[in-house]
């Protein structure tokens, strides 16, 4: 008998902690439309930058050599930030949108060599000469 009420006691607790987070997901849903639930507005967050990285000034495509460019920067500022910062992601994201595909990846090239201390590896050239 005992049994029976302390399950019972037990099965009470449990169904109001149910319908209590029932309410509180319909509570805090918003709906609008077609049943699509209603997001927020994108705000603009101004993005901090290295020094030597805002703005990334390549010369035109003509008589520069992009990829280089990307390389140097990267190489460079990857003595003083890390992989995770802002800095980081937007010289890739420059990098690549002028230089396509080779310009991220000499971005990486870049900031690795750096990174990992190859001496053999800190010039654009030596990382053309690997990449042919």
């Amino acid at each position: 008998m005992r049994n029976l009420q302390i399950e019972a006691l037990f099965g009470g607790v449990l169904a109001l902690v149910v319908i209590a987070v029932a309410v509180y997901a319909v509570a805090n849903t918003s709906i609008s439309g077609a049943g699509h639930t209603a997001e927020r507005p994108i705000e603009a967050v101004p993005i901090e930058t290295h020094a030597d990285l805002r703005p990334l000034t390549l010369a035109s495509t003509e008589d520069a050599d992009l990829v280089c460019e990307c390389y140097d920067k990267a190489f460079s500022l990857a003595a003083a930030t890390s992989v995770l910062s802002s800095d980081y992601r937007t010289g890739f994201e420059q990098c690549r949108a002028r230089a396509g595909v080779n310009g991220g990846d000499a971005w990486t090239a870049g900031w690795e060599a750096r990174l990992h201390s190859r001496p053999y590896e800190a010039s654009c050239k030596a990382y053309k000469r690997k990449r042919s």
